[in-house]
């Protein structure tokens, strides 16, 4: 069996993933790097809607509810940053790697044939996440191995969402150098949220929010 992380795409994203491809298989001799820049914007958005955003409900503290959204905001304009960066007029042939990544490396089919965004996790990262997981429930909370699952699935998104996305870009020396400042900068925020989030959380709270993220890992037949 694989372990996939992957969450449902928004009605926006899912329009612009279509339009992505209808335009890719017509031919159409149309400019394709508009399309790219809207899809990776929007993915950009839908994660971060999925992995923090999502959260904020979750935290019973009002204060620490504020606290969370300022965080978010941070993450928001880090990764708008960055991608404004790395995203810009290139000719179709140069675009064509990254709607292939798009396509190929960063949508799956889940169980019940519904399509995700997402990827494979590697067996060991898989392990450690389901681990975590497995450690949060009515009856028993480990909170360290909790956030080291989270630690670990957002770490790998990140990888491959920017890391990896970036190696399909036309990029020169000075842009491609940025990406790991960036995403240290995003990785940043995203700790910074865990460390508001989950000291002091109730256990009812805690077992909410391994609910929450479950859904996202996806065991399916290789």
């Amino acid at each position: 069996m694989a372990h996939y992380f992957g969450f449902v795409p928004s009605d926006k994203l899912k329009a612009l993933i279509i339009d992505a491809e209808q335009i890719i298989a017509s031919n159409e001799e149309v400019e394709y790097y508009p399309y790219r820049d809207a899809l990776t914007h929007q993915t950009a958005r839908d994660l971060i809607d999925n992995l923090l955003v999502g959260l904020v409900e979750i935290i019973p503290n009002p204060e620490r509810q504020a606290s969370m959204r300022k965080v978010v905001v941070t993450v928001e304009r880090s990764t708008d940053t960055l991608l404004n960066i790395l995203l810009g007029k290139e000719n179709n042939e140069e675009v064509m790697p990254s709607f292939h990544f798009l396509r190929d490396r960063a949508t799956f089919i889940d169980n019940d044939g519904i399509k995700r965004v997402g990827f494979k996790l590697s067996e060991k990262h898989a392990e450690i996440i389901d681990k975590g997981f497995a450690a949060i429930t009515p009856e028993h909370i480990d909170t360290k191995t909790f956030k080291i699952a989270l630690e670990t699935m957002n770490e790998e998104t990140l990888t491959h969402f920017i890391s990896r996305f970036a190696e399909t870009l036309k990029l020169g020396m000075i842009k491609r150098k940025s990406v790991p400042i960036a995403k240290a900068a995003i990785d940043k925020g995203m700790s910074m949220a865990l460390n508001k989030l989950l000291p002091d959380l109730p256990d009812s709270s805690l077992n909410r929010l391994a609910n929450y993220y479950r859904p996202f890992i996806v065991e399916k037949p290789e």
